[in-house]
């Protein structure tokens, strides 16, 4: 019988037991599931898989979460652990499984006419309200798009209502949370361990469309995922690395894209079908993009901050404020000193200053002596 090779990056989660048990638990046949984990645990995490040591079907790499290199190095972690299954998973560590669902998954891969095909969507979202989990179950159908694609050549997506239900439709794009395809993807479109959380969607949707797969919105929901949780964030925790790493992998993804490709193999584009090919199908253009110009300005205001999201507390030893441009690059920068805001006291900074570029939104990261950083806010600027 055909196996399901299940790839799973895990970050300090304390949802991934319930991912595995979910994954196996509705599985039609959890026998021919395998699983291959890059599990980044902590104190809190470390006993999570105790249960499933010594299971043959559980190929596990864990690392103390300081070891962690990001979301792509730990998903290139996982593509080795592939051991020729017909089929591969990937998806997040915190994810609900509909009835059936591999299956479903294999019936409807089968469906489509084309010899690499690869269903992809943000799965809709479940919650955990009093510790019961719910599930979103009236969203609809929805296909992948476009939502902000920055100067740097990063991307954000989103999902609109598909159009046609009765079958799996085309995407323009993928997403990482929700990749099922044949197993061979593991080895041909690698995951390149350099690339960081931005730029990782664009660049595996590159990749793997030069390597000749297409890509298919499931049309009906699988999968669910948490996308409000709690868990700890890499770039929290890794926030004196986060920068060079964020600025390494987006120099990777301008190279793939603007025709240096040839400097990240064996991560570069593949060879069934050219990058022309993939901005003509997705309808974008990388170096256009690239070589918008910027719009210098004078800023002169007073900024009311947004500080609802930050907890009061008395160990405050300064806020990062930073002004954005759309591309969410760093225009200008203030570390917030002033106690009357640092204790929510007052909410408002005056800037002065000479801009490269036009700011849209602004950032607020607390940093505190007993915990460091605290959690990294982004808000839109009024216009």
């Amino acid at each position: 019988m055909d196996r399901i090779f299940v790839q799973i990056a895990s970050y300090r989660d304390k949802e991934l037991p319930f991912t595995i048990e979910s994954c196996l638990d509705r599985s039609r046949y959890p026998d021919r599931l395998s699983f291959g984990i890059c599990w980044q645990y902590d104190e809190a995490t470390m006993l999570d898989l105790d249960q499933w040591i010594g299971d043959n079907r559980f190929r596990i790499e864990p690392f103390y979460y300081r070891e962690s290199r990001g979301c792509c190095w730990a998903r290139h972690r996982t593509n080795r652990l592939y051991r020729d299954e017909m089929y591969t998973l990937q998806i997040d560590s915190h994810t609900r499984f509909a009835q059936d669902w591999d299956e479903k998954c294999i019936e409807m891969l089968g469906s489509i006419d084309h010899d690499k095909p690869l269903l992809t969507i943000y799965p809709p979202p479940y919650r955990i309200i009093d510790g019961r989990e719910e599930l979103t179950l009236d969203r609809g159908i929805q296909r992948l798009k476009m939502a902000k694609f920055r100067r740097n050549l990063t991307t954000m997506q989103s999902t609109i209502p598909a159009c046609d239900t009765t079958a799996p439709g085309k995407s323009p794009f993928l997403a990482a949370g929700m990749i099922f395809t044949l197993g061979r993807f593991c080895r041909e479109v690698e995951y390149d361990p350099n690339m960081y959380f931005e730029g990782e969607e664009i660049s595996l949707a590159v990749r793997a469309y030069t390597w000749g797969y297409n890509f298919y919105y499931p049309n009906e929901d699988l999968l669910w995922h948490y996308y409000d949780h709690d868990m700890p964030l890499h770039w929290s925790d890794h926030a004196l690395t986060h920068t060079t790493l964020r600025k390494g992998a987006i120099e990777r993804l301008q190279h793939l894209v603007l025709g240096r490709d040839h400097e990240l193999i064996p991560y570069g584009l593949g060879p069934n079908r050219t990058l022309e090919e993939f901005e003509t199908y997705a309808d974008i253009c990388f170096r256009e993009r690239a070589e918008r110009q910027r719009n210098p300005v004078d800023y002169l205001k007073t900024l009311q901050l947004n500080t609802s999201e930050i907890d009061a507390r008395d160990d405050y030893q300064y806020w990062i404020f930073c002004l954005l441009d759309e591309d969410d690059e760093e225009l200008y920068r203030y570390d917030i000193k002033d106690d009357r805001i640092l204790t929510k006291c007052a909410d408002h900074v005056e800037i002065q200053t000479r801009l490269t570029d036009t700011p849209v939104q602004y950032l607020l990261w607390p940093y505190s002596s007993r915990d460091g950083f605290g959690p990294r806010l982004v808000y839109p600027l009024e216009p």
